[in-house]
């Protein structure tokens, strides 16, 4: 498929008309189901299922059952409903069996939707809604989650879509660009390529090494980037760590301390559009999101930081939805220094485009491309690399 038959798919999706699109949010979730009021099942009974629930609950909706795959949950209950297996929920119904709302959506996940729902069609569950359905009948509550949010706003955005899908370099990244507009729109999860075998941020297929390189990691966690950046074989100068939350904070500083390299440096610090304090949550492990919680950091910004250290040659970032605003807040050093970046762009819907947008705005020198590190949508990373750094397998397709 050619740039053009693209980009002729992607004028048909945005061309859609808004009436269509509102009647598909208001009705997809009971035509899925066979109606909002026939008995149902919530399958997944992990966090987002128990948040569901608790929402569906304000609804007057209450599920049979939850089901889910994993035994240990099997015979416990939540907020007094059963927790089963899928073939005890078929098993007790004779007749019809009830509808399934799918509450399995994360990112550790290595299935793709469809191999999820395929055991439930063999028991004869035919009816299936995903969250995506529920979260655009009943929007309060749910949305936006992650990279879901209303179709009717990447409608809303149509000149900035077709503007981004412009900037990206190669055919790879332009179709995967259109599968998740179409995604968006209509909550099509086969249209989504499985996840990338490359590694992620780092892999030498996006960017071309350099032996004094100054990585800044964005979102730390325990470690685990700044080791697989070793672990790819790149050279470094400096490479800064930062990581707000302290349980997290404190993994990140012993493990460096156990690598015993130079220029290994944690910085407990959050980075913003702005210096001053910032809130962080303290239980959510990697997902901490910045400007909620009850932790208060020290938060600075990338210009800053790299006005009193050396600037960054090199930038990951994956703060939870914060990276517009880390951006916005490192635009001399990305206009000035043009450092390769290599960031999270599915914690909101628009950031796939947006965030592209942005950073053209602050060096149009920028090659873009995008890679799918995990499946059904997660860990979606774009990738901006000045022309000094572009690898030469590449030829800049336009």
């Amino acid at each position: 498929m050619n740039t053009e038959t693209l980009e002729h798919e992607l004028d048909a999706l945005l061309g859609e008309s808004i009436d269509s699109v509102l009647a598909r949010q208001a009705g997809a979730l009971e035509q899925l189901l066979g109606g909002v009021g026939r008995p149902f099942a919530l399958f997944g009974a992990g966090n987002l299922g128990r948040k569901v629930q608790a929402l569906m609950k304000g609804q007057g909706l209450i599920p049979v059952a939850f089901i889910d795959n994993n035994p240990a949950l099997w015979g416990t209950s939540i907020d007094g409903i059963e927790v089963l297996s899928p073939q005890q929920l078929a098993a007790r119904h004779d007749g019809e069996l009830p509808g399934i709302i799918t509450t399995i959506w994360y990112g550790e996940a290595s299935d793709s939707m469809a191999q999820r729902l395929e055991p439930l069609r063999r028991l004869g569950f035919n009816d299936i809604a995903l969250f995506g359905h529920l979260a655009w009948r009943f929007p309060q509550g749910f949305l936006p989650h992650y990279c879901l949010d209303l179709p009717e706003k990447v409608l809303a955005d149509a000149n900035g879509v077709r503007q981004a899908f412009r900037l990206l370099a190669d055919e790879e990244s332009r179709r995967l660009f259109v599968a998740h507009v179409r995604w968006r729109l209509f909550l099509d999860y086969d249209v989504l390529p499985a996840a990338s075998p490359r590694q992620i941020y780092f892999d030498r297929h996006f960017t071309t090494f350099r032996e004094d390189e100054v990585l800044y990691d964005l979102g730390a966690f325990d470690g685990d980037t700044a080791q697989g950046y070793l672990d790819s074989g790149r050279s470094y100068r400096e490479v800064h760590c930062f990581e707000p939350v302290a349980d997290n904070f404190s993994r990140l500083r012993a493990r460096l301390a156990e690598l015993r390299r130079s220029g290994l440096n944690a910085h407990r610090l959050a980075l913003g559009g702005v210096a001053g304090e910032v809130l962080i949550e303290a239980d959510h492990g990697p997902s901490s999101r910045v400007g909620h919680g009850e932790q208060s950091v020290p938060m600075t910004t990338l210009d800053d930081f790299a006005a009193a250290h050396a600037p960054a040659s090199f930038i990951k970032i994956d703060i939870e939805g914060l990276e517009p605003q880390c951006l916005a807040g490192g635009r001399r050093l990305i206009s000035e220094r043009h450092p390769v970046i290599a960031v999270s762009v599915y914690h909101e819907q628009d950031h796939l485009w947006r965030i592209l947008l942005q950073l053209h705005s602050y060096y149009d020198g920028y090659r873009f491309s995008l890679c799918p590190h995990v499946s059904d949508g997660w860990d979606l990373v774009l990738y901006a690399v000045p022309t000094d750094r572009v690898p030469p397998h590449f030829s800049d397709e336009q």
